[in-house]
């Protein structure tokens, strides 16, 4: 898989989010599941799909989303149209794709129930201290706080 440019995400205009489907039911643990996954795709208007999943980021080459996209949190649809300012690993180091105006999304997976999507706000969802961990995707430096 190429690697992520961040010259043609950063700046970007998120024009769609999608999902694959489920994935079959599979436990992840001895008594814990069954769990499904599914993949969570944002279009930018650059021309990439990126494929955010708890542990990564990665390109994705799709063209026609299977499931429309959702969020918990806050709408997917305010999302569409924002810009992208960063992509962040969060305090977990799950990777966060920080939006214009402090919002945010992330892969959600609880490993259990779901595998949710979530939008958020950083200021909101995250305290100083969760948000003081922030690093850059790419160099793991201190990162900015939306």
């Amino acid at each position: 898989m190429p690697e992520l440019p961040p010259d043609r995400i950063i700046g970007s205009r998120l024009l769609e989010i999608g999902h694959s489907t489920y994935s079959e039911p599979e436990f992840v643990l001895a008594g814990i599941g069954p769990a499904q996954f599914r993949s969570h795709y944002l279009r930018l208007d650059s021309g990439l799909v990126l494929d955010l999943f708890v542990a990564d980021v990665s390109l994705a080459d799709i063209d026609t989303f299977p499931m429309p996209g959702e969020t918990t949190g806050i709408d997917a649809s305010s999302m569409i149209g924002r810009r992208i300012n960063s992509v962040l690993c969060d305090y977990s180091m799950s990777p966060i794709v920080v939006l214009d105006d402090g919002f945010y999304l992330r892969d959600a997976n609880d490993g259990c129930c779901g595998n949710p999507l979530h939008a958020g706000r950083v200021d909101t969802d995250y305290d100083a201290e969760q948000r003081a961990a922030f690093t850059d995707f790419w160099s793991h430096d201190d990162g900015p706080v939306a």
